[in-house]
């Protein structure tokens, strides 16, 4: 059978994955549900994400909050796992 990869990210059924490229100084509002958690990786540039900031190809791990505010320090692309 297939070994499963420990450090891999569990994708299951109730989970969206979502994608935006932001100029720089652009904001954009993401509404997290009661209970769910978010993944979110700076594929591209700097974003601060309710002020924490990440670099490229950093990522950050959420729960706990029901908004998140991401703006773009330098133009940037981000990818948005959103999970229970």
């Amino acid at each position: 059978g297939l070994k499963e990869d420990g450090d891999a990210l569990p994708i299951r059924a109730d989970a969206r994955v979502a994608g935006a490229t932001l100029r720089a100084g652009e904001s954009l509002d993401y509404a997290l549900g009661d209970g769910r958690h978010a993944y979110l990786v700076a594929a591209t540039g700097v974003v601060e994400i309710n002020g924490v900031r990440l670099e490229a190809r950093d990522g950050a791990a959420v729960k706990d909050v029901t908004r998140l505010t991401i703006t773009a320090i330098e133009e940037s692309e981000v990818v948005l796992v959103d999970a229970a």
